[in-house]
């Protein structure tokens, strides 16, 4: 699977800033959402987002925009993973495998708090 993504050439910053606030957004709302029925602290600081997991595993989430490398980043668990913009899909994605952020963290939150039926 091939999905054309955003280079940093190609996306000014103010156009990047703008997606990646939006993302964050998005994501800080899902969370809320989910913070409604579990033990879960979000916070949005300097337009980074943080998500503190109190259920399951303790753990904690890092979504922060990279403006100069025109990517969010996501620091999860023990890993971490870089996205692009994907103008196919309208979203941040990985660019090796298409995969979309919000896709992504709900996956990774899912294995954090055990629970197959989260949906973000």
């Amino acid at each position: 699977m091939t999905v054309e993504v955003y280079m940093s050439h190609t996306m000014s910053e103010a156009e990047f800033v703008e997606k990646a606030e939006e993302t964050i957004a998005e994501l800080e709302k899902a969370y809320s959402r989910l913070a409604e029925e579990l033990d879960l602290d979000i916070e949005v600081e300097g337009g980074v987002l943080t998500v503190t997991f109190e259920e399951g595993e303790p753990g904690k989430y890092i979504v922060s925009p990279n403006s100069s490398a025109r990517q969010v980043w996501l620091s999860a668990r023990v890993s971490s993973f870089k996205f692009d913009w994907s103008q196919e899909k309208g979203t941040f994605v990985i660019a090796s495998t298409g995969e979309a952020i919000r896709d992504v963290m709900t996956r990774l939150t899912r294995e954090q708090l055990g629970d197959p039926g989260i949906s973000l």
